[in-house]
């Protein structure tokens, strides 16, 4: 395949967990470093913005037709331990989370089970600083050594985790295009399950709690008014709707986003007519 050639146009509703349907002017497949560097400098000489996706689970697309240059993370997945001794094992950023948690289980580590309903890459996890609420303060960085990542001079670099700001649900990658993770090295301890099986359990829990009975995002403001909120659940523009079941949720049946947008426009109108703060979680890509 030319160079030129690895930047296609496409139709699909697959690239975000909305399942919003969009025509995507410029698509690529990250498979290497040497395609990202080729892509991010196609983007340099055609102005481009670039979104790097992983599995979509955060992502709302805004325009029927996306002109940003949408780069789906295709890296070889890899899980490998690189000292047993140290229980250190490094995992390439396009493995998804119940990849690396049933290959945890399956070989008695501990690792964030608390992510097993998580339907995001570990790049994407990362990015965002995947965890539970903010009142548990648990996250995928518990288990974080270092993250290997190009940064913006196309160099792979390596940081520690202590050396990383990490904040809720925010970290030096969120919403930052021009570094791209290839892959972080975790410290899984051993440790006996017993009969108790935390992929199952974090599942069961899912269920009970989440509303996954349409295509969703997970939460879509990562700061808001609890009782504002609660106020919207149920409300519904078009074949959008706030979940009944689970606050700050947007359940979505539309191939179009409007919709999904004038819910989250209404939700910001209220928030500063009684001057709460609201802080969108949800990255939105035009």
């Amino acid at each position: 395949m030319s160079k030129e050639n690895r930047i296609k146009s496409i139709q699909t509703d697959t690239l975000s967990k909305f399942k919003t349907h969009h025509h995507f002017e410029n698509y690529g497949e990250i498979k290497s470093i040497d395609d990202y560097i080729f892509f991010v400098e196609w983007a340099k000489k055609f102005n481009k913005e670039i979104y790097i996706l992983g599995n979509g689970s955060n992502t709302l697309f805004t325009k029927k037709k996306v002109k940003s240059l949408v780069l789906k993370n295709s890296i070889p997945k890899n899980i490998k331990c690189i000292s047993k001794a140290e229980s250190l094992f490094e995992v390439s950023s396009n493995v998804m989370m119940h990849e690396i948690l049933n290959y945890c289980y399956k070989n008695s580590l501990d690792s964030f089970y608390f992510l097993a309903s998580v339907p995001a890459t570990l790049g994407g996890a990362l990015a965002m600083n995947a965890g539970e609420g903010k009142h548990i303060n648990r996250t995928i960085y518990d288990y974080v050594e270092k993250v290997i990542y190009i940064d913006i001079d196309n160099s792979v670099q390596e940081i520690e985790r202590k050396d990383m700001d990490v904040e809720f649900r925010k970290t030096m990658f969120t919403g930052c295009q021009d570094r791209f993770i290839i892959s972080a090295v975790f410290k899984f301890p051993q440790k006996d399950f017993s009969e108790l099986n935390p992929i199952i359990e974090r599942i069961r829990w899912a269920k009970k709690y989440q509303d996954n009975v349409a295509p969703n995002c997970g939460s879509v403001f990562n700061e808001n008014n609890g009782r504002i909120m609660g106020w919207l659940k149920g409300f519904r523009v078009g074949k959008a709707q706030y979940s009944l079941k689970t606050s700050n949720w947007i359940k979505n049946k539309s191939s179009s986003p409007l919709p999904i947008l004038a819910l989250i426009s209404i939700a910001k109108i209220l928030h500063f007519v009684f001057g709460k703060k609201l802080k969108i979680e949800v990255i939105r890509v035009k």
